[in-house]
């Protein structure tokens, strides 16, 4: 019964300093707590306000890169989507670039949507990559050939003629360049000492350089025939090819079109017919989003215009329409046509441009 009787006071009387102390601690808890909560707003704030002036650098970045308003978005889709950490890195058109294109490829590839919408927005992807590529081409300059590198291919010509030969650089001195020495169906080209030479060679799959050097002598560099140049500090650029190539070497059929006018006057239509009976086999040696180089024993002349069918790396048959802009003579053995693309579908650039830019081997 005393327990039960018993008061117990847990509270202390308002008067009393305990309460003074507890409030005074209270108080200085609540003015922490609200503290926190204003630097953590700002921080979050100053954190979106940077997010949003990386956004707009970004956008700024590719318009300045040559990026259409679509590309751009597109761009800021795959940023959003794959949740990119350092979407900058994408408009130096590199391998972070290459990365991100194959896997929203692979994406879409998953989508339940109509083939044709698939191949518009790969098309938008290898648009991108090649006005990126086109961008950063741009800026590389060449100012010397000792900044060619092991493996180059070139291609050289020298004064006393016999054509043009293609070679690699396998050397790269102090004060010479080493090329492998060039053959032709006699054997190895053994040019004199100080002959004037002319070489040619093609930087990050899109620039043309040539310069003018002459020879210094030939030699063995780990046991292969090694012709020494001149280095020279005036490389000019003497093209710049609008797209990259690789080499295919794949077998091609080739059919001559010829152009067919029917009517008169205002009535007069012109059809493009393709001549099937004028058949020819070749062999694509090189291709890029704007033409083909075949190989053929019966090249057609220069203007001819014509189909060209062919498989893609991944076994598709392709077919486009082309226009031979020259012949190069390889007697006996018939020449090399340079094809320039006049008409491909979308389906089969998408093709040829996913070769083209590496996104299949």
């Amino acid at each position: 019964m005393n327990l039960l009787q018993t008061e117990y006071n847990f509270f202390a009387s308002s008067n009393s300093p305990a309460a003074y102390v507890g409030l005074a601690i209270f108080g200085g808890l609540v003015a922490v707590a609200i503290f926190v909560s204003m630097i953590g707003n700002r921080r979050s704030s100053k954190s979106g306000t940077g997010s949003a002036a990386r956004h707009v650098s970004i956008k700024r970045q590719a318009k300045r890169a040559g990026l259409s308003p679509d590309q751009i978005r597109t761009l800021e889709h795959l940023i959003k989507s794959q949740k990119l950490k350092s979407p900058a890195k994408l408009l130096d058109g590199g391998q972070y670039l290459n990365s991100a294109i194959r896997e929203e490829l692979e994406i879409i590839e998953t989508e339940q949507v109509a083939e044709s919408i698939k191949e518009a927005r790969k098309n938008t992807l290898f648009q991108i990559k090649a006005t990126l590529d086109s961008a950063r081409a741009n800026l590389n300059t060449m100012s010397s050939s000792r900044n060619i590198r092991i493996g180059q291919d070139v291609k050289i010509v020298f004064e006393h003629g016999g054509g043009s030969f293609e070679t690699t650089v396998i050397s790269n001195l102090a004060n010479m360049l080493g090329v492998e020495v060039p053959e032709n169906d006699d054997g190895p080209i053994r040019p004199e000492k100080g002959v004037r030479t002319q070489i040619t060679f093609i930087r990050d799959n899109n620039r043309v350089y040539r310069f003018i050097t002459r020879v210094r002598g030939l030699n063995t560099v780990r046991g292969r025939g090694t012709l020494f140049v001149d280095h020279v500090n005036d490389i000019k650029q003497v093209q710049k090819r609008k797209s990259p190539r690789r080499e295919l070497r794949k077998p091609a059929y080739y059919y001559l079109v010829q152009i067919v006018e029917n009517g008169s006057g205002r009535k007069r239509t012109r059809q493009a017919v393709v001549q099937k009976n004028q058949n020819y086999l070749g062999r694509i040696e090189d291709i890029s989003t704007g033409g083909c180089l075949i190989r053929a024993q019966r090249p057609l002349k220069k203007g001819s215009l014509i189909r060209v069918d062919f498989q893609s790396e991944t076994g598709k048959s392709i077919s486009v329409f082309g226009k031979v802009c020259g012949v190069d003579s390889q007697a006996p053995y018939g020449g090399d046509m340079h094809v320039m693309f006049t008409r491909v579908s979308q389906t089969y650039m998408n093709e040829i441009m996913a070769y083209v830019y590496g996104f299949v081997e």
